[in-house]
């Protein structure tokens, strides 16, 4: 049941995968022509504060917000609870499609949307703040230092999570699914009993993804916390990049990346005998190359960006100075991913949220629901996420140019760009090629 992705063999497809890849890869170069032409100078960080909201808008999102957080609360609460003495069922058991489905998935399309509102609506986060007023400090501080204080934590924590989903031979395993919340968990919580539970905001490998994803969204919140529209994608110009923020996006991006390693005809051929621990051994290193190999074309990427700018800034700093315009498309990677997957095992989460622990209730009146698998059509799922792989990149490109006018004069910018756009010619195509089965 859990980890059904993809759209299925060749056959479903209304056209041929290489004329979608060539297609996108043609998108992109389009999209680098108009703006060398229309985009001499930066505008996403002008864009970025936005103007303010409707005030009805803005109560309406508070009030949302508070309501958010109970939800919040009571599901993760709930998903413990079932995964440690739910139904030994993995289909009628909650955890596995809450930690999957509604959390991982589902916060990643809303981050984009309405901005980051697990901000404030990360149970781990709520409980160590409250746990801060109650020492008499406040729960937006954080004294951490070094390492502790970059986005390593956090890039670690959604290595071991994608491990989990993607490397592990039984990830929907309720013991499985059970340790990893209670371990996760701990682990958030003594960072923030340390250093207070500001640090959750850049510990908690979730909290900093899904903040980097509502770098695009259309909402946000000001210093002041005033509700803002705003261009989707202008907050990618203020996005503050800490040592470990380009491994959070690598992580992701590579974790995807491998997820159509995994539908290819030659990984089943690889470990289409193996179980078990054989299994997960071989998938552990193909989860690693794969990450390794997309960090790896991006180096060289912003490697030769320097040296075509005449800028001697290191190959870190230069890494660190492109990371937010990775951000689109690690966002559309997971849609093309994980859209069909939300959309049918979305509606088992329905049917499970009223009977959470296996003993007959119908709270909500969904208990006996099933799931509708001609809700979206295999010729639809393709365009999505066809459209969701291109558009990311396309945005990806906006803002590398956005960010190359910034530095240098429009000429430099735009020859400095070449090696970006190759890379992520080769990242559309590969990623399409791989998805869509080809």
């Amino acid at each position: 049941m859990i980890l059904a992705h993809g759209v299925g063999s060749r056959a479903d497809l209304p056209v041929e995968p290489w004329l979608f890849a060539y297609g996108a890869a043609f998108a992109l170069l389009i999209s680098f022509a108009a703006l060398r032409l229309l985009w001499p100078r930066p505008r996403l960080a002008a864009a970025a504060e936005g103007s303010p909201a409707p005030a009805g808008l803005d109560g309406a999102a508070r009030i949302g917000g508070v309501v958010l957080q109970v939800v919040a609360v009571v599901l993760f609460v709930a998903t413990l609870v079932a995964a440690w003495i739910g139904p030994d069922s993995v289909a009628d058991n909650l955890a596995p499609t809450a930690l999957y489905i509604a959390f991982w998935v589902g916060l990643q399309l809303l981050s984009p949307l309405v901005g980051d509102v697990w901000r404030r609506a990360n149970p781990l986060w709520l409980l160590a703040a409250g746990l801060d007023r109650i020492r008499g400090r406040h729960p937006d501080t954080s004294a951490a230092t070094g390492w502790w204080a970059s986005h390593w934590p956090a890039a670690l924590g959604l290595l071991a999570f994608l491990w989990l989903e993607l490397a592990y031979f039984e990830p929907a395993s309720l013991t499985a699914v059970a340790l990893f919340l209670s371990g996760y968990t701990i682990f958030v919580l003594a960072g923030a009993a340390r250093f207070g539970a500001g640090w959750v905001r850049t510990g908690d490998g979730f909290a900093v993804l899904l903040s980097l994803l509502a770098a695009l969204a259309p909402l946000h919140r000001d210093a002041a916390g005033r509700l803002r529209w705003r261009v989707p994608g202008a907050g990618l110009a203020t996005v503050a990049v800490r040592p470990g923020t380009l491994a959070v996006v690598v992580v992701v991006l590579g974790g995807t990346t491998f997820d159509g390693v995994t539908r290819t005809q030659r990984w089943s051929d690889l470990a289409g005998g193996r179980r078990e621990w054989e299994l997960t051994a071989v998938s552990s290193l193909g989860l690693a190359l794969t990450i390794a190999a997309v960090a790896l074309a991006y180096l060289v990427a912003v490697r030769l960006v320097g040296w075509l700018a005449g800028d001697d800034v290191d190959v870190a700093a230069q890494a660190d100075r492109w990371a937010p315009t990775l951000i689109p498309i690690a966002l559309g990677y997971t849609i093309a991913h994980y859209f069909s997957l939300f959309v049918f095992e979305g509606q088992g989460f329905l049917a499970l949220l009223s009977d959470p622990f296996g003993e007959g209730w119908d709270l909500f009146g969904t208990a006996g629901d099933r799931i509708d698998y001609t809700v979206v059509t295999p010729d639809r799922i393709a365009y999505v996420q066809v459209a969701a792989i291109v558009l990311g990149h396309v945005a990806g490109v906006v803002a590398a140019h956005d960010r190359a006018v910034d530095r240098w004069s429009h000429r430099v910018a735009v020859r400095s760009q070449y090696p970006l756009l190759g890379v992520m010619v080769v990242y559309t195509v590969a990623g399409l090629l791989l998805l869509l089965n080809a």
